[in-house]
């Protein structure tokens, strides 16, 4: 039982991050969360104040403005207050108006129902390439350095 409702919170995270509602989303995170992006992208990140990681979602929402999540699956284990949730998620957007499709695995510990980290590992050879249409098409954001 308290898995799915972890997968149900989970999913309604991501439905909050398409329709670019940060508050909702940011109000699953504990005040201490932490979260990191693996890579060397705009998008690289390790980070551990509430305002560093809002400033990562809204440069999130930047760059991929029509994003879409499907998840392909998901794990949940571990008791309420250390909670492990591992997902395979799908991301859809448009770079230039061109199709944009990747994947990452995403790793969230959670204490009582609140995200206190957050690992994402996506394709960053892709994710690169990505960076580089949308820079050459002028988004700033697309050329900037990891936020550390």
């Amino acid at each position: 039982m308290i898995a799915r409702i972890a997968g149900h919170q989970y999913r309604k995270g991501l439905h909050a991050l398409e329709r670019g509602d940060l508050d909702a989303l940011l109000a699953q995170f504990s005040p201490d969360a932490t979260l990191t992006f693996v890579g060397d992208t705009p998008l690289g990140a390790d980070l551990s104040s509430p305002t560093d990681v809002r400033a990562w979602f809204e440069r999130f929402l930047r760059l991929l403005p029509d994003r879409r999540f499907e998840v392909q699956r998901y794990q949940v284990s571990g008791p309420p207050w250390k909670m492990q949730l591992a997902a395979h998620v799908v991301i859809r957007s448009s770079i230039d108006g061109e199709p944009y499709e990747n994947q990452f695995a995403h790793f969230l510990t959670l204490r009582w129902g609140k995200v206190v980290d957050d690992l994402i590992l996506e394709d960053t050879q892709r994710w690169a390439g990505a960076c580089e249409r949308l820079a050459a098409a002028g988004l700033v954001d697309a050329s900037a350095a990891p936020m550390r």
